[in-house]
């Protein structure tokens, strides 16, 4: 079992906050269970949590969406 670090809920948080913000018709739960995705979503998680939420917002409101989905293969680690 996974257990929340505070980190990791402060990350959540902050991310629901700037979803709210650009889509106020959303609950602060739904927000919550979105910040949630997209912390688990490896593109995401490793973005500021409001950069996060403008990112997937950019998007998804785009006429013709690009390509958003895992990687079908873990990325190498760099060597160096």
């Amino acid at each position: 079992m996974n257990e929340e670090t505070p980190l990791s809920r402060a990350w959540k948080e902050r991310c629901a906050r700037r979803i709210i913000e650009l889509d106020s018709q959303l609950s602060d739960i739904d927000a919550l269970g979105i910040a949630a995705e997209f912390e688990a979503f490896e593109r995401t998680r490793v973005m500021a949590p409001e950069d996060a939420a403008d990112f997937v917002m950019g998007v998804m409101t785009r006429t013709d969406p690009g390509r958003f989905e895992r990687r079908a293969r873990a990325r190498a680690p760099a060597s160096g």
